[in-house]
């Protein structure tokens, strides 16, 4: 039976071949707007294809979809069924939000920002002194760049404010110009790009400080759930561009509903930062990334780089900068970067980590006046993607759930209370310690009989909980989907601490970020070997720290030098190529309260 993957929420539906999209959705209670009850004649069922194979497109809908629509891949449920064995669509209009993480405990410091006011008072010219009005302009700033569309307007502006002008630059460039004392709204906004998400801060420049935050899920989850997935598809299709459309078409539905909210006009955000990881990076900017599809997986660009928000079609001022933090590696990103600025470990005096776990997994170790990093191919699982009934944490995620030493479920607690419909990332940490904690799992990773395992579709299955629309499980797949990202996170911290020569006892401070690391039970977590297991008053949730990072490269302009330093002083460990990694990884599979 097909497996149809459904975004925004994350959520894994097997839909008969014979069963049209609408119908598999409807009845897994996924909210879709219909007028006429899947009869194809309101035309509002609307979803986009990601990947995978429908049935062709019906006359019905070549009636209600323009043919613009048709190209980008939406469809009306009600007329597509299934034809490959996994598909994946976005749904218009769903409820289904994931809770994403925007917040941190850690400061972003105080402003300097690359945009700032200077106000003006110029000589009129006389008969003595015919200069032209750019070079008054000019020789008042200090030598500066001057865009065409300001000199168009500076001579009537210098003659309204009878030679009183303020202008607003971006450097040495001049963004605006504003007739006698009047010094416009500065704002920026601070980026973070993720596989899943894309969160947008906006702050008041000239104080520093944040204002508000909005959070989206990337659209380019409709290309692939996983960083590999969309450089696969950008190299195939030669579709760079549309991911880049994509990723950036979730920036701006950010920026829109924080201008609508705080009443603030596109032409007065003067400045953006911009990170995530390599991948992230590339598509963002529109290059190929072809590079880290294969070995020795060098980045296009792997330098600081400061555009115009025109260049990238971002509703901005378009001229306003818009500079992007470089990346460490092919797999460690400007957002791992700005975690080990926002956390300072670069100035540690005693040996501290940094994690961020994710789809990719980074970690970066600081000793002794040296920083380390590595990636871990960690895979999805952690995330709720490529579990059985794993799904994001949106509303019915089993969020938590402790299982009892004779390996019967309790407590189980889902997101906003609701009624349980799958199971996201915390939850399957919980999930899978509490049953090899049980003896339900054993320590090879083999589930065990017990009244609640049955053979099921895919092989044996742990019954979890009942939901409305049917039985959530934890099946054998699944065991071993996470034992193999366990695995590569354990030897990535274990290699990277080997490598410094530090040891457990001397790891002063372990730094979690990012949102799924946020929500983990730390003693789950320690006993499964993702995180190292040092006393608990060692390990700090930080919240999204990438965040932070971008914020700080924001409104100082000084901590973006400061962060491109940092980038030539940090070692990469490649797991891929480390001689060591494949016996230390074998050994990590298992479970033994490493």
């Amino acid at each position: 039976m097909p497996k149809v993957f459904v975004e925004p929420i994350g959520l894994t539906l097997a839909v008969d071949e014979q069963e049209s999209l609408f119908d598999g959705l409807v009845g897994a209670a996924i909210d879709i707007p219909t007028d006429c009850a899947g009869r194809g004649t309101c035309g509002k069922c609307l979803v986009r294809l990601g990947s995978g194979e429908l049935t062709a497109p019906t006359e019905r809908e070549l009636k209600h979809i323009p043919e613009k629509l048709r190209a980008e891949g939406w469809r009306l449920a009600c007329q597509a069924y299934p034809r490959s064995a996994r598909v994946s669509v976005e749904v218009r209009g769903t409820a289904g939000q994931r809770r994403i993480l925007t917040t941190s405990r850690l400061h972003h410091g105080a402003a300097h920002p690359a945009v700032c006011v200077r106000h003006l008072e110029l000589t009129p010219p006389t008969l003595a002194d015919a200069r032209s009005d750019l070079e008054r302009f000019d020789e008042a700033l200090g030598g500066v760049d001057v865009p065409l569309h300001v000199l168009q307007r500076l001579p009537a502006t210098l003659r309204d404010g009878k030679w009183k002008v303020t202008a607003t630059c971006y450097g040495k460039r001049v963004i605006d110009v504003h007739a006698g004392d009047h010094a416009p709204d500065l704002y920026g906004v601070a980026v973070d790009v993720g596989t899943s998400k894309v969160i947008v801060y906006l702050f008041d420049l000239a104080r520093g400080v944040v204002i508000d935050q909005e959070a989206v899920e990337n659209p380019q989850m409709r290309y692939g759930e996983d960083v590999i997935s969309r450089i696969a598809h950008a190299a195939t299709h030669d579709e760079s561009a549309a991911l880049a459309q994509a990723v950036r078409e979730g920036i701006n539905t950010d920026l829109n509903a924080l201008y609508e909210r705080q009443g603030v006009h596109p032409n007065h955000v003067y400045d953006m930062t911009v990170v995530g990881n390599t991948a992230m990076h590339h598509l963002a900017l529109g290059l190929s990334p072809i590079g880290l599809g294969q070995a020795p997986f060098a980045p296009a660009a792997a330098e600081p780089l400061t555009l115009r928000g025109s260049e990238l079609g971002l509703n901005m001022n378009p001229d306003g900068g818009v500079h992007f933090p470089p990346p460490i590696a092919g797999f460690v990103g400007s957002d791992a970067l700005a975690v080990i600025a926002a956390t300072h470990l670069a100035g540690k005096k005693k040996p501290s980590m940094a994690i961020d776990i994710g789809t990719n997994t980074e970690i970066a170790l600081a000793h002794d006046g040296r920083v380390t990093v590595t990636s871990c191919a960690s895979g999805p699982a952690f995330e709720g993607y490529q579990i059985r009934n794993g799904m994001k944490a949106v509303a019915g995620a089993i969020e938590r759930v402790r299982i009892t030493p004779e390996g019967e479920p309790a407590d189980v607690r889902t997101i906003a209370g609701a009624e349980p419909i799958g199971i996201c990332g915390s939850g399957v940490v919980d999930l899978l310690a509490g049953l090899v904690h049980a003896g339900v799992v054993d320590k090879s990773g083999r589930m065990q009989q017990h009244s609640r395992v049955r053979k099921g579709e895919e092989g044996l299955e742990y019954l979890v909980t009942q939901g409305p629309h049917g039985d959530i499980v934890f099946t054998q797949h699944d065991v071993r989907s996470l034992q193999l990202a366990k695995g590569a996170i354990h030897s990535g911290w274990e290699l990277l601490m080997d490598s410094l020569g530090v040891s457990l006892e001397e790891l002063d401070r372990v730094y979690v970020a990012g949102a799924f690391g946020n929500y983990l039970d730390l003693s789950a977590a320690q006993f499964l070997g993702l995180f190292p297991p040092v006393a608990k008053q060692r390990v700090a949730f930080v919240g999204n720290a990438a965040g932070v990072g971008a914020q700080m490269a924001l409104i100082d302009v000084r901590a973006r030098r400061r962060m491109a330093k940092l980038r030539e002083r940090i070692e990469f460990l490649d797991l891929a190529t480390d001689k060591r990694f494949l016996d230390v990884f074998a050994g990590r599979l298992g479970f033994a309260g490493d």
